[in-house]
């Protein structure tokens, strides 16, 4: 099986052989050439070789530019595709919001594999695009967060701020900084860190419950030692979700 994950910043594929998440192939959205990218590494020569256990592409997007481009691709090689929202997943979640439309399918993927692997109450927080959490309480997604994601925001500060230059996130020994370098890295590392503890609190309070707390998205490995509640690292959560409803609607 494939399954292919249309982010707002990345494309990832991944390739089941035997149930097992064998390969993975991540490329830039907007680039130009994605489709020959994808094609050099997946197309109809070499398609028989991956030995996948079902013919078919699991989809979610949540970027629709794209959608029809890259689906053709996959069914131009003799995939049998299925694009997931939120009326079609086979593996039923109830939406106690307000317009479940407006659900990033990606969001409705990480749900399933969390409930499936952690239970019925989950507070899933993606690094992604944007920093996402998202609450699944008695199998009822009840409802998010949104928060600028880290390097949106890191990109917007040096496009505004003329004296600012690019920096990595990582974590830094001190709070307060000695020079520009370290100020901007401990107000990223340490800003996330607070936003992070203290929408999990304020979660947790209001909800009135005790879930199992998942992190995914591209710099969850970076936070995850400082969040104040024990968490789960699953780096390919959105991956494993469109597994299981292919599963689901095909196996």
């Amino acid at each position: 099986m494939i399954v292919v994950d249309i982010g707002n910043t990345n494309v990832v594929i991944g390739i089941y052989i035997k149930s097992k998440l064998t390969y993975i192939y991540c490329f830039e959205t907007k680039s130009e050439k994605i489709i020959s990218l994808i094609n050099k590494k997946i197309n109809n020569k070499n398609i028989n070789q991956y030995k996948i256990d079902y013919k078919i592409c699991i989809v979610s997007s949540v970027v629709p530019e794209i959608n029809n481009i890259i689906i053709n691709f996959f069914k131009n090689i003799g995939l049998e595709v299925f694009n997931i929202n939120y009326l079609n997943a086979p593996i039923k979640i109830k939406f106690k919001i307000d317009n479940p439309e407006e659900l990033g399918n990606d969001r409705i993927a990480n749900s399933i594999s969390a409930v499936n692997k952690y239970g019925k109450d989950c507070l899933i927080l993606d690094f992604g695009t944007a920093t996402t959490f998202d609450v699944i309480k008695n199998n009822a997604y009840e409802g998010g967060i949104i928060a600028p994601g880290i390097n949106i925001s890191h990109d917007t500060l040096i496009k505004k701020a003329s004296q600012l230059d690019k920096i990595s996130i990582s974590k830094t020994r001190k709070i307060v900084g000695k020079n520009t370098v370290h100020a901007m890295k401990s107000g990223f590392y340490w800003g996330y860190v607070s936003l992070i503890n203290g929408i999990v609190e304020k979660v947790i309070i209001e909800k009135k419950y005790r879930p199992s707390l998942i992190l995914t998205g591209g710099l969850a490995n970076i936070f995850k030692d400082q969040i104040i509640m024990k968490s789960c690292y699953e780096p390919h959560l959105t991956l494993e979700g469109l597994y299981l409803i292919g599963l689901k609607k095909y196996a």
